[in-house]
């Protein structure tokens, strides 16, 4: 159960900002702004100004306008990647926990190979494996980070399936799969979902640590990473070129991790 009835300041700022954000982002194509693609040769490195608020960069388009765009790639990106892992580590968790036995054994061997490399790492060997692009870079985010979920979701389910409710649902010949599904599953969505709202900050990063490399959507499409790594050789002439990305995925870093210990706080949830 939540520890508090009323939504916290706390909660409330970084959901407004995120919300914020992905809304300008998504509408960005009904927005009165430039042409994230265009290049304007009469435009070139301007900094912020009236008709460019972040200024343009090495090819003359407006920094505002492809940050704008960019965070409908970076945040999608990470959203979908949150959504795909705990979908799986949902799945996985309930299963193993419940069950147990060698499925438990096997599956948590599994997470713990997974768990032995560095996420990042392992993230972009994903990516490199793979042909560069937004779904690569949603696999490979979702691949390192449904472990996680699994293994708060087992033990979670550990500490549940013995509970007298349950053994009440197998005394009036409840089936498994009812069980998991109205008496078990319910009570790790909010568990789920704090996870969601810690992971996203570092899913955020990944991706902008991807797209930098190369390893993300290609161009002309704009990602927050990308850029900074298209503008670095101009961050001692030029800085607004890497800035304005950099503090686009700082601030939406930062608002979902405060998300994430809001929600960490208000359900009560001791991150093991």
């Amino acid at each position: 159960m939540p520890k508090k009835s009323k939504i916290s300041l706390k909660l409330l700022l970084p959901v407004l900002v995120i919300a914020l954000l992905f809304a300008v982002s998504v509408l960005s194509p009904l927005l009165p702004i430039y042409d994230p693609d265009k290049i304007d040769l009469d435009s070139i490195k301007r900094p912020p100004c009236m008709d460019h608020p972040f200024g343009t960069d090495s090819k003359g388009r407006d920094i505002f306008a492809r940050v704008v765009h960019g965070g409908k790639v970076s945040i999608g990106v990470a959203i979908v990647a949150a959504f795909v892992s705990a979908f799986i580590g949902f799945g996985i968790g309930i299963a193993s926990g419940y069950f147990g036995g060698r499925l438990d054994t096997v599956l948590m061997s599994v997470v713990d190979f997974i768990l032995s490399f560095p996420s990042l790492l392992l993230a972009i060997a994903i990516s490199v494996i793979l042909p560069p692009g937004i779904y690569t870079v949603m696999i490979a985010i979702s691949t390192v980070g449904w472990t996680s979920f699994a293994r708060l979701i087992r033990g979670h389910v550990l500490t549940i399936k013995d509970m007298p409710f349950v053994d009440a649902a197998r005394a009036m010949g409840c089936s498994n799969l009812r069980i998991v599904v109205l008496h078990i599953a319910p009570l790790c969505i909010p568990l789920s979902l704090v996870m969601m709202g810690i992971k996203l900050g570092g899913f955020i990063l990944t991706e902008a640590t991807l797209s930098f490399l190369g390893l993300g959507a290609q161009p002309p499409t704009p990602t927050w990473g990308s850029m900074i790594s298209a503008n670095r050789a101009y961050i001692l002439t030029a800085p607004w070129m890497v800035l304005f990305p950099g503090l686009a995925i700082s601030i939406t870093a930062f608002c979902f991790n405060m998300l994430g210990e809001s929600l960490k706080e208000r359900y009560e949830f001791k991150d093991n």
